[in-house]
């Protein structure tokens, strides 16, 4: 008998999906420390039938991937989802309120209230690294045949995290460490889907983002023979004037579809507070600037330079300049079989096209396109009301469960050779 849409929908477990995205979440996975998660994610796809291996990305740093062999000849697909979460649950307690009301300062971090999942780890993005192994359970279970490979892959530093200055280490090695390292290992496939918390909504672009360092040095005296001494910090205010004015002509140069880029003044450093007698002999600003295609890093660095200019014009002095970060924008059509999958598979659950978003954010999707992986964001996040981080909606969840499984059936089973020919043909590939 062949296995019907309603045979797989039948067979997405709600309990063990909430159970799953709560044991994945009470494992605590800042980055840098996500061994002990990828090793329970590990287990867990081994238990629904997939053959599993971890990568070691470094020491105590592990891709988990999974591997759903097909019969062959359809196209393969990858469920990829980040390990790592943007802070530990044993940050001090008033980061932690500040960053959510919901999180918990004492085991158990991640927690069930009625509808609702609370905690660290819920939304950003353990519920979907849940949801593709709930999904490829419910594809067994329903005894599904598929053409195409499933992978499913739990990596290591995603989250917009880098080393710069004194701060060096695993715990600041983000930005698509893991994914690049696994499609540059053997973790490729033809299409990809990222379960990021878009409120299963298609995200077909978003943006790329640019960090920039930008300094000033001089010379550090006792505050006794200071006068007459240019002072760094009162410098860089001027530069700080000069930048706020310059954001909007920024996000007006570099909007895309009427979203207009970020700009955030993300830090600042200078002096020593120990050391308040001398005078701070450097000032460093730090800036994240978010871009769309088609336009790239050394776009953002130009405008930068631009507007060091206008400093230099009106004060006299010019700061240097690093670009520490250059991380690229993602984007994929209207008409790529994955898009395709997922807009008809949520379309069978809520009987209605996706909505389709854009935004700033970033996510490997970039890192998996330019190494020929198509993929697209869509995943789950709070309900209505409750778009705050930490919380994670279940209906939300389980219909996402639901999307991913419609959607690999859908994709999977297709004619690889037509779909690459397709391809080929649109974007004159080899």
């Amino acid at each position: 008998m062949t296995a019907t849409i309603q045979d797989v929908l039948a067979r997405v477990d709600v309990e063990k999906t909430i159970k799953r995205t709560l044991d994945l979440a009470n494992v605590e996975s800042p980055t840098g420390f996500e061994g002990e998660c990828a090793e329970l994610y590990a287990r867990m796809m081994e238990e629904v039938g997939m053959r599993v291996k971890l990568q070691e990305v470094e020491q105590g740093r592990y891709n988990a991937v999974g591997i759903l062999p097909g019969k062959g000849g359809g196209p393969s697909l990858m469920f990829n989802g980040h390990l790592d979460t943007s802070f530990s649950p044993r940050e001090p307690p008033e980061i932690l309120r500040a960053i959510s009301p919901v999180y918990r300062l004492e085991p158990p971090w991640a927690y069930r209230e009625g509808e609702w999942l609370y905690g660290m780890g819920v939304f950003n993005m353990k519920g979907a690294l849940a949801a593709y192994i709930s999904a490829v359970e419910a594809l067994q279970n329903a005894g599904v045949e598929l053409k195409g490979d499933i992978m499913v892959a739990g990596v290591v530093g995603e989250i917009e995290k880098t080393q710069v200055d004194q701060y060096k280490g695993a715990q600041y090695r983000g930005y698509g460490t893991g994914t690049a390292y696994l499609v540059t290992h053997g973790g490729v496939t033809d299409f990809a889907v990222l379960g990021e918390p878009t409120g299963l909504r298609l995200m077909l672009t978003h943006f790329g983002s640019v960090w920039a360092k930008i300094y000033l040095k001089g010379q550090m005296v006792h505050t006794a023979h200071s006068a007459g001494l240019t002072n760094l910090i009162l410098q860089m205010n001027r530069v700080l004037n000069v930048l706020e004015e310059w954001i909007p002509a920024y996000q007006e140069r570099f909007s895309f579809n009427g979203v207009k880029p970020t700009v955030n003044i993300g830090s600042i450093e200078g002096g020593w507070p120990w050391r308040c007698s001398r005078t701070p002999w450097f000032c460093n600003l730090y800036v994240d600037l978010r871009y769309p295609p088609p336009y790239s890093a050394v776009d953002v660095k130009e405008a930068l330079e631009e507007m060091l200019d206008i400093v230099q014009q009106r004060y006299g002095f010019r700061p240097n300049l690093d670009i520490y970060v250059s991380d690229a924008w993602a984007h994929v059509t209207e008409d790529a079989a994955v898009v395709k999958a997922i807009d008809n598979a949520h379309r069978t659950v809520f009987g209605a096209p996706a909505e389709r978003v854009v935004f700033s954010w970033s996510s490997d999707a970039n890192v998996l396109t330019r190494n020929g992986v198509v993929a697209v964001n869509y995943g789950p996040s709070g309900g209505p009301g409750k778009e705050m981080r930490g919380t994670l909606y279940i209906p939300n969840l389980i219909a996402c469960t639901k999307v991913y499984s419609i959607a690999a059936m859908d994709l999977c089973n297709q004619d690889r050779k037509k779909v690459k020919q397709e391809f080929t043909i649109k974007y004159g590939g080899l």
